[in-house]
């Protein structure tokens, strides 16, 4: 597997040589905006409404909205004034933690870590530590433009880095407005307790497929199966005029269709002669185009 980036995680004076992998993949299905007539994909254009015209991206700017209808314009310099000089690629720890702690509501997203380097010797060491003291470390990650906060947890040979919530992204339960209710009776307690116990199973993911990605895939195959395909004319037409990305003509293959299609008895075309290059083609040109005389007949 390609590594994301490479870099080292760092405590104190030390650091450690690692390299960042993704740990999940997104397998929703996902569907493309098509023209129903003729099956081309749609074009999302960028327009100012107020101009009323297209816009190219070098007029775009990036605006955070501070009252409804009023945002503050920012530059492509000024945002990466805001962003720091540092590159991705870090890991600081800041400090150690019980994971059990940490609620799963602040969970974002996974990576994988793994050792950086010819030696996993500071890595190894780093990871046993962790899994003795049963303690991960809360770190401070930046990713693309962004330093995030991050669990970094043992995870077999690797370490599994956890992306965090900030605190204030966090909506508390308690806003959530619960109707008055009774306490369940002993009854009602134990048959919950025996449909739990009933249910009751070891934690497998595989046993739990996408139902909904299977369904769109079987249908899907059904349509490609009958036929019932929309090209996108438009796309191909687009390539194949730009001269990248499209399938590769073959030459020879145009050629003979060409012979196929054309009419049998159809008069071919003369040539158009290019201009002439040298002086003897010239004089070859002007002899050509002299009236010829007439041969005189035989009387009989």
């Amino acid at each position: 597997m390609r590594a994301m980036w490479s870099g080292e995680i760092a405590f104190g004076l030390v650091t450690i040589p690692a390299k960042l992998y993704s740990a999940t993949k997104d397998l929703t299905p996902s569907f493309h905006q098509l023209h129903t007539e003729c099956g081309s994909r749609i074009s999302m254009v960028r327009r100012c409404n107020k101009c009323n015209r297209d816009v190219e991206w070098g007029e775009i700017g990036k605006g955070y909205e501070v009252s409804k209808g009023e945002y503050a314009l920012f530059s492509k310099e000024e945002l990466a004034k805001m962003e720091g000089d540092e590159s991705p690629g870090g890991i600081d720890i800041v400090e150690f933690i019980d994971p059990e702690d940490v609620d799963n509501v602040y969970f974002s997203k996974s990576y994988w870590v793994g050792p950086g380097g010819k030696s996993a010797r500071g890595f190894s060491l780093l990871r046993e530590a962790l899994v003795s003291t049963k303690r991960a470390a809360l770190c401070k990650v930046r990713i693309r433009t962004r330093t995030q906060l991050a669990m970094l947890r043992p995870r077999g040979k690797l370490f599994a880095l956890d992306m965090l919530r900030f605190a204030d992204e966090i909506v508390p339960g308690d806003e959530i407005v619960l109707p008055d209710t009774k306490e369940p009776s002993d009854r009602e307690l134990q048959l919950a307790l025996n449909l739990v116990e009933q249910l009751n199973g070891d934690f497998d993911v595989t046993k739990h497929p996408d139902e909904y990605r299977a369904a769109v895939e079987a249908a899907a195959a059904e349509k490609v199966e009958r036929d019932e395909v929309a090209r996108d004319g438009g796309e191909a037409e687009e390539r194949a005029a730009a001269g990248v990305g499209g399938k590769v003509i073959d030459l020879a293959d145009l050629l003979a269709r060409s012979l196929r299609v054309a009419p049998a008895n159809a008069p071919a075309k003369p040539l158009k002669k290019t201009e002439p290059q040298d002086q003897k083609e010239q004089e070859v040109e002007k002899e050509e185009k002299k009236p010829k005389k007439k041969a005189a007949g035989k009387r009989g």
